[in-house]
């Protein structure tokens, strides 16, 4: 297998989550101007995909730098939620611009290669998977655990 194939192929993939991050937050900027029924929906639809979305970039650890953004329905609220989906994809773009550096830094040696660190990649692939879950409306799932 080519790793800098794969690689890339990570790489586009975290492109276009950081992208739907983005493309969230439009959403909630644009909800903030419509009626408060149709901004309750989709702030309740967003809060769900962003619940989501800090568990994919925080993953285990704790991250001060992201408060979570508190409840409500009103035009303030719906700007703060999109606040808040464009710092994770911040934070999603940066710590992908460190994984791959570091990778590049090791120019793929044996001990460096993605399968060194596939415990991170697994957590990476089933956070994906639960946020487009979530984004299809499917009840949350737990992950299996790590048994390696």
């Amino acid at each position: 297998m080519d790793w800098n194939e794969a690689l890339e192929e990570e790489r586009a993939a975290l492109g276009r989550i950081v992208a739907l991050l983005c493309a969230l937050a439009v959403l909630a900027e644009r909800a903030a101007g419509r009626s408060p029924v149709v901004r309750s929906v989709v702030l309740w639809l967003l809060r769900r995909a962003e619940a989501v979305a800090r568990d994919f970039v925080e993953g285990d650890t704790v991250c001060g730098a992201m408060p979570v953004v508190r409840a409500g329905t009103g035009p303030a609220d719906a700007m703060r939620l999109a606040a808040s989906l464009r710092a994770l994809a911040r934070q999603l773009d940066r710590q992908a611009r460190l994984f791959f550096a570091s990778c590049r830094l090791a120019n793929c040696e044996a001990a460096a290669s993605p399968f060194v660190r596939m415990p991170a990649l697994r957590d990476a692939l089933g956070s994906l998977l639960r946020l487009a879950a979530a984004a299809l409306g499917a009840p949350h799932l737990s992950p299996a655990p790590d048994t390696s």
